[in-house]
C-alpha cells in the first residue's frame, strides 16, 4: 500500500472516531449532559398541536446540570419591559405581574434515570410556588451538542399542554 492510501485511510479513521458521541466511550447521560446550556426553542403542544404559550417564542433562557446533582434554569421572554422605578422591591402590581408572566426559574437537585432516559428536577426554589418542594421529570433526548427536554403535560391557561425545550451546549 502506497504511504499516501496509508495516510488517506488513517485520516478517514480518525475522523470517524472523533465523530463517535461520547456515549460511545461509556459516558453516562448524566455525564454528557453536565454543564451549561442556552435556550434554541421552547415549543408547546396540545394534543399533538403546537399551541402558543405567552413569552414561548423569542425566550431566552439557560439551565446549568452540576456535577455534584445541582440544577439550575431561568428562561424570560423578550422584550421585557423595566419597571418605572429604579427601586428594585418597587414597580405597580401590573409591572409585577407583567414581570412574573414573562419568566421562569427554579433550582434544586437533579437525577438521571438512566435506562428510561429522563431527569427528575428536585424544586428547591421555585417561581411559581406550587412547584417548590415538587419533582419535575423531563424526558432527554441528545443529539451532538443538543438536548431536547419534554415534559409530561402539565396544566396551562386551562389546557393540558407538553412543553419541548431544546437547548444548545453554551460556549
Amino acid at each position: 500500500m502506497r504511504i499516501s492510501q496509508l495516510a488517506e485511510r488513517s485520516m478517514v479513521l480518525v475522523l470517524c472516531l472523533a465523530g463517535l458521541s461520547s456515549a460511545a466511550y461509556g459516558q453516562s447521560l448524566k455525564d454528557r449532559m453536565v454543564g451549561t446550556w442556552t435556550l434554541v426553542s421552547w415549543g408547546t403542544l396540545s394534543g399533538g398541536v403546537e399551541v402558543p404559550v405567552p413569552m414561548s417564542k423569542g425566550a431566552t433562557g439557560i439551565i446549568t446540570y452540576s456535577p455534584d446533582g445541582c440544577m439550575c434554569v431561568n428562561i424570560m421572554g423578550p422584550d421585557r419591559p423595566t419597571f418605572a422605578s429604579p427601586d428594585f422591591m418597587g414597580g405597580t402590581v401590573n409591572e409585577k405581574a407583567a414581570a412574573f408572566e414573562t419568566f421562569v426559574g427554579y433550582c434544586g437537585r437533579y437525577e438521571v434515570n438512566e435506562q428510561e432516559r429522563f431527569v427528575t428536577h428536585t424544586l428547591q426554589t421555585s417561581w411559581y410556588p406550587n412547584w417548590t418542594g415538587s419533582g419535575q421529570k423531563r424526558f432527554i433526548e441528545m443529539t451532538g451538542n443538543r438536548i431536547k427536554l419534554t415534559a409530561p403535560p402539565i396544566l396551562s391557561q386551562g389546557n393540558q399542554v407538553v412543553g419541548v425545550l431544546v437547548w444548545e451546549r453554551a460556549k
